[in-house]
């Protein structure tokens, strides 16, 4: 089985996990595992869909993995921000 193969399968696990748990009431958008898990998974599919290359999955799954290093971010700072006007 190929590096890009494995990726793929672990992208998938990430990404439907992480829905999962979003769609059970087990995690919210403000939880450090379902940001991190849509990063990572997206980039792993990002990677996998750059050999042989595929322009529409590729570009999706890189977006979806910044918006998951966006939500990853904004839960910092948010709980930063919350520490410092406590």
């Amino acid at each position: 089985m190929s590096a890009m193969v494995i990726f793929g399968l672990i992208a998938s696990v990430a990404l439907l996990f992480a829905f999962a748990m979003l769609n059970l009431n087990k995690w919210t958008v403000e939880d450090y595992p379902y940001q991190i898990l849509n990063f990572v998974g997206a980039g792993f599919l990002a990677a996998s869909a750059a050999n042989p290359f595929n322009a529409g999955v590729f570009f999706t799954e890189l977006i979806w993995s910044l918006f998951g290093l966006y939500g990853i971010i904004r839960i910092y700072l948010d709980r930063k921000k919350q520490k410092t006007q406590h």
